[in-house]
C-alpha cells in the first residue's frame, strides 16, 4: 500500500502511524476516534519501558506497540516486530520512517510452533488476519521463537507481547527453550473471539505467575484463576519470579492483595479527600463532617483516599482500592442510592473489573430515568475526567454526563463496535464534552454512508485534537469537508 492510499495519523503521544485510509481498518477507526489505542495496557508500556531494554512483538500489525516502544527503549534498545502480512508491513515500515525510529526491526514471518512454509489468511480488517488453510490470504514464511532467538541472538529479552489470532499456544511451544533460558514480561491475548482459557494454566505450566493491569493505573495485580476473566479483560502478563520481584520492587506489580481496614487517621482523611473536591458543593453540607452519615459508607472513602495517595506504598494502595470496592458492593445491594452507584461504577472500574462497572452504570441510569436527583451524599462521579470539569449552570447535566460518558467509553472498546447512540448525540451538545466524542458522532456517521459534514469542532487544533488538519482537508473516509465561509 503507497502512502497516498494511507493516512497518517498522530496519535496522543506524538507518534505518527501510517494507516488504511479505510474506516473498515480497525485500527484506522480507533486512532481517528481516540487518537490512541484503545488497550489500557498501553499505558504500562508507557510507565516501565526504559532505554536499552529489548522488546519483541509477535503480531504487530500497524505498530500500536511497536512504534512506542521503539520510541521508549531509544536508540541503544532494540524492537523486534513480527508482521506477515505484506501490505500491513508495508504501512509499518513507513510509519518507521515516519517516526526515524531505526531501533525498530521488522519481519516478514509469522510465528507459530516450527519452521515451515504457511498461508496468512485475510481477515475483514488487518489485525484480523491468522493463519489458516483455507480464504484469500498470501504465503508467509513461518517460523519460532526458539528457531528466532538461535538465528539472531537476541539480547535478553525484557518484554514479549503476543497476539496472533488463536496462534498463541503454538507460539508458547515453539518457545519451550526461550521461555525456559530467558525472564521476558509476556503480555499475551486471552480474548478474541472468546477466552483463550488454557493460556493461564500453559503459562503456570512453565513457571510463571499471571497478572492483570489495572484500569485506573498502570499496575499488575494477581489475576485469580478461579474467577471467570472479565468480559472486557483482553490481555493478561505472564512473569517469572526474578521479574516479579523487579516489578514490585519498582512499585508497578503486587504480588498479593492483602487485607486492609480503616483505623481512626484514615476516616478523618476520608473527611479530609472528601472536602477537597470541587464538585462537592453539588451535595447539600459538603464541608459539613456529618455529610458521612454512614459509617460503612465513609469507611469506602476513607479507602478510596488512600488509593489515591500516590505517596503510599503501591501494595497498601491496592488492598484499600479492593477494600472500597468490596464495601460499596455490600453498600450499594443495601442503599442502592444515585450517589453510591456512581462511586461504585467509578472504584470498579479503576480495579479492573470493567463489566461490573459497566452493569453498575445502567443500574445507575435507570435510577435517573424520572429526573436528576441531587446528591445527598459524597460520591465520585463515574468518570474520573468529571473530578477536574466544572460544575457549571447545570450541575444536574454535569453528574448526569458524567455517567453517560463513562458509558459509552467504557460499555465498548469503539463506537466501531457499538454504533450510533442517542447518548453521543446528547454528550457532543454538551459544553464540558470530549472532542473525542464528537468525534465518535461524526465516524458513525460516516460509516453508515451518510456522508456527514465535518463540523467546525474538528477543523480546530486542541490538545484533545491532534489531527485537525486530516478532518479538515475532508480525509476522513466518507466525510464532507466543512463549508467554506
Amino acid at each position: 500500500m503507497d502512502g497516498k492510499s494511507a493516512l497518517d495519523i498522530e496519535l496522543s503521544e506524538g507518534l505518527t502511524l501510517a494507516v488504511p485510509a479505510n474506516l473498515e481498518s480497525i485500527t484506522t477507526y480507533v486512532l481517528l476516534e481516540q487518537e490512541r489505542w484503545f488497550e489500557k495496557e498501553i499505558d504500562f508500556l508507557h510507565r516501565w519501558l526504559r532505554p536499552g531494554m529489548t522488546v519483541i512483538d509477535i503480531g504487530a500489525n500497524l505498530g500500536v506497540y511497536s512504534l512506542p516502544a521503539a520510541r521508549l527503549v531509544g536508540p541503544s534498545g532494540r524492537v523486534f516486530a513480527y508482521e506477515p502480512g505484506s501490505e500491513t508491513r508495508a504501512l509499518l515500515e513507513r510509519s518507521r520512517e515516519l517516526n526515524e525510529t531505526v531501533n525498530l526491526h521488522i519481519s516478514p514471518c509469522a510465528l507459530s510452533d516450527g519452521v515451515r512454509e504457511g498461508r496468512l489468511v485475510f481477515g475483514n480488517s488487518g489485525e484480523l488476519n491468522a493463519l489458516g488453510q483455507t480464504g484469500a490470504g498470501e504465503t508467509v514464511r513461518i517460523a519460532s521463537l526458539d528457531s528466532e532467538d538461535d538465528a539472531l541472538g537476541w539480547p535478553a529479552p525484557d518484554f514479549i507481547k503476543i497476539d496472533a489470532e488463536g496462534e498463541e499456544e503454538r507460539i508458547i511451544a515453539g518457545g519451550s527453550k526461550f521461555f525456559a533460558e530467558h525472564s521476558p514480561l509476556v503480555m499475551f491475548e486471552i480474548k478474541a473471539d472468546k477466552v483463550n482459557e488454557p493460556l493461564r494454566g500453559l503459562f503456570r505450566a512453565i513457571g510463571y505467575d499471571v497478572f492483570r493491569q489495572l484500569g485506573g493505573a498502570p499496575i499488575l495485580v494477581p489475576d485469580d484463576s478461579k474467577q471467570p476473566v472479565d468480559r472486557y479483560e483482553l490481555n493478561l502478563f505472564a512473569a517469572k519470579p526474578d521479574r516479579i520481584r523487579a516489578l514490585a520492587q519498582q512499585g508497578m506489580l503486587v504480588e498479593r492483595i492483602a487485607s486492609w481496614t480503616a483505623g481512626e487517621a484514615e476516616l478523618n482523611n476520608a473527611d479530609t479527600f472528601w472536602r477537597a473536591q470541587g464538585f462537592g458543593r453539588l451535595v447539600d453540607g459538603a464541608n459539613d463532617k456529618a455529610a458521612f452519615a454512614d459509617q460503612d459508607y465513609r469507611e469506602s472513602f476513607a479507602a478510596y483516599a488512600v488509593w489515591r495517595d500516590a505517596e503510599r506504598p503501591v501494595a497498601l494502595r491496592c488492598a484499600a482500592l479492593a477494600f472500597a470496592l468490596q464495601n460499596l458492593r455490600t453498600e450499594c445491594e443495601r442503599q442502592p442510592t444515585a450517589a453510591r452507584l456512581s462511586t461504585l461504577a467509578r472504584v470498579a472500574w479503576e480495579w479492573g473489573a470493567r463489566a461490573e462497572s459497566v452493569d453498575v452504570l445502567g443500574r445507575l441510569l435507570q435510577t435517573m430515568e424520572a429526573g436528576v436527583p441531587r446528591p445527598s451524599e459524597p460520591f465520585l462521579p463515574a468518570s474520573a475526567r468529571f473530578d477536574a470539569v466544572a460544575l457549571g449552570e447545570q450541575p444536574a447535566n454535569w453528574f448526569l454526563a458524567a455517567a453517560f460518558e463513562q458509558l459509552v467509553r467504557a460499555s465498548s472498546f469503539s463506537s466501531l463496535i457499538s454504533g450510533a447512540t442517542p447518548i453521543v448525540e446528547w454528550l457532543a451538545s454538551q459544553p464540558f464534552s470530549l472532542t473525542e466524542i464528537e468525534r465518535r458522532r461524526v465516524l458513525c456517521e460516516a460509516r453508515a454512508g451518510r456522508r456527514p459534514q465535518v463540523s467546525p469542532r474538528l477543523c480546530q487544533a486542541a490538545a484533545d485534537h491532534r489531527n485537525a488538519d486530516i478532518w479538515r482537508a475532508g480525509k476522513v473516509p466518507g466525510t464532507q469537508p466543512p463549508a467554506q465561509p
